[in-house]
Parts: structure tokens; C-alpha cells; sequence
């Protein structure tokens, strides 16, 4: 149990800021320049193939640490756990939800509204969730 403990430490301590890190280079740098270099078309069709990739791939990751860390701390376990259900959410509803909006012809304001708020729900929970991964790994 011991020497799980210790691996399960070191693999913690290298999948979290792997994780963090390229949730940060992909809302840095890859988001931001999808609309700058491809054309809108293009640009929506990149974003909807992306986006449940990265979700997919951060659930994953998410939780294989949620499961080592439980190991070492049920506390901080469990805050990966909700961190995990928060791409699994974004990735199985938001991201649908904001499409269904976004394709519809004829938007009235109330569905531009809508599309805002879902959006800054999706900008919100995505950043809630490196503010949590951060403070666990800072704290672990």
C-alpha cells in the first residue's frame, strides 16, 4: 500500500499540472485565435469538434486523479470528483444546449440572451474548475 501511495503521489503530481496546463494553452491561445485565422464557418466547425474532445480527454484524465487522490486525500478526492462532473456536464449538456442555440435561424433577443448565459456558464464552470485543480495542487 505503501509504494501505491508513492506512485500514486508522483502520478498526481505530474497529471495536475498537465491537466491545468493545457486547459490554460487551450483557453489562451487555441480558442482565441480559432475566430482570428479561420473564417466563421470554419471556426464554428473546429470549435463543436474540439470542445467534446477536450472534455472527453479532461474527464479522463480528471478522473484517474480523482481516484488516486482519494487514495491520499478523500477531501481533495472529492473535489477532483466535482471537478470531473463539471466537464462530464459540459461535455453531455451545455455544449448541446449552447449548439441548439446557436443554430437557430431566425434569434429573437431572448435566444441571444439565452446563448450568453449558457455561454458564461460554460466561461464559469471551466474556470471554477482550474481555480480548484490549482488550490489542490498547490495545497496537496
Amino acid at each position: 500500500m505503501e509504494n501505491f501511495l508513492l506512485i500514486s503521489n508522483h502520478v498526481i503530481k505530474f497529471l495536475l499540472p498537465f491537466l491545468i496546463g493545457s486547459l490554460i494553452f487551450f483557453s489562451a491561445i487555441i480558442a482565441p485565435n480559432t475566430f482570428l485565422v479561420l473564417d466563421d464557418k470554419n471556426a464554428r466547425k473546429f470549435i463543436r469538434s474540439i470542445f467534446p474532445k477536450l472534455y472527453l480527454w479532461s474527464l479522463v484524465i480528471c478522473l484517474i486523479l480523482t481516484f488516486m487522490m482519494f487514495f491520499n486525500n478523500k477531501f481533495y478526492g472529492f473535489v477532483l470528483l466535482i471537478v470531473s462532473f463539471g466537464f462530464f456536464f459540459s461535455r453531455q449538456y451545455l455544449t448541446k444546449w449552447i449548439n441548439n442555440v446557436s443554430d437557430l435561424k431566425n434569434k429573437k433577443e431572448i435566444d441571444e440572451k439565452r446563448f450568453k448565459k449558457l455561454h458564461k456558464l460554460s466561461v464559469f464552470i471551466f474556470l471554477s474548475q482550474i481555480v480548484c485543480m490549482l488550490t489542490v495542487f498547490f495545497i496537496f
